[in-house]
């Protein structure tokens, strides 16, 4: 089955967004077949890959809502190999429409799992990356009900971190009660600065407490890395040699081998 991997953080801010359009691209470059779906109301995984939010007929909201299947939403990016779910404000009220529904925190799961594979049963795609919304509402529960895997990315202060033992607890439930195979795979440290003494000592701090669970590779804090979305392409096509770039295919290649790809 596609690897749904959900980049998760109830804090904004904090580099969600763009792990999830690089990682998606990198993975797409590396030969997987990849859809990112963009499940935050802001769009910005959207727009940051050329597609106007305002032009959308179809978006994730009403693949959601089961108003419209998969493949008539998709669209396809600059990016080969990668398609995009595309998302806007439409789903700003989705946790009112989701409160009626029977099983509302299994919707996602339920439509994702009748329509990522073809009729003859092979997977559509190698990997599914969720962008997924600030905050930990039903929207947030059903993209964790749907997931296979988590990977939580977390700059290198104390006000982030904060939040991070409520992710936690809430992964847990999750999965006690509605999606017992998932798992985190990892926690990546964004925004980091070589030259700040707290991002090394909150680094140091988090290999400490969550071990092998954090991810070797860092994310720099990088100029080229917040240029890239307003150009409407990932990094490995803006700037492929930056530090900000050969970051992502870094921690890309970790994350493969996580799952068990060489």
């Amino acid at each position: 089955m596609a690897e749904i991997i959900a980049i998760v953080n109830q804090k904004g801010g904090v580099g969600k967004t763009t792990s999830a359009v690089n990682v998606a691209a990198c993975l797409a470059a590396a030969g997987q077949t990849t859809l990112l779906i963009d499940a935050d109301p802001q769009g910005n995984s959207t727009s940051g890959l050329g597609i106007s939010k305002a032009n959308l007929q179809k978006s994730f909201y009403h693949l959601l809502m089961d108003e419209a299947r998969l493949e008539d939403i998709v669209m396809d990016t600059p990016v080969a190999n990668l398609h995009i779910l595309p998302a806007n404000r439409d789903l700003l009220g989705v946790d009112h429409d989701l409160a009626v529904k029977e099983a509302r925190e299994t919707q996602l799961k339920r439509l994702l799992d009748s329509q990522l594979r073809r009729p003859d049963g092979s997977d559509k795609y190698n990997f599914v990356i969720i962008d997924s919304p600030p905050n930990l509402n039903i929207l947030a529960i059903n993209i964790m009900a749907a997931a296979s895997r988590l990977i939580i990315p977390t700059p290198p202060e104390y006000l982030p971190l904060e939040g991070l033992a409520d992710l936690i607890d809430t992964f847990k439930r999750v999965r006690a009660t509605v999606n017992p195979r998932l798992s985190i795979l990892g926690v990546l440290i964004t925004m980091y600065m070589a030259t700040n003494n707290l991002s090394k000592e909150v680094t140091q701090n988090l290999r400490q407490n969550m071990g092998q669970l954090v991810f070797d590779t860092i994310i720099p804090k990088n100029v080229r890395l917040a240029e890239a979305p307003s150009f409407c392409v990932p990094i490995i096509m803006y700037d492929p040699r930056s530090a900000g770039s050969l970051s992502y295919q870094a921690v890309t290649r970790e994350i493969m081998d996580r799952v068990g790809l060489k």
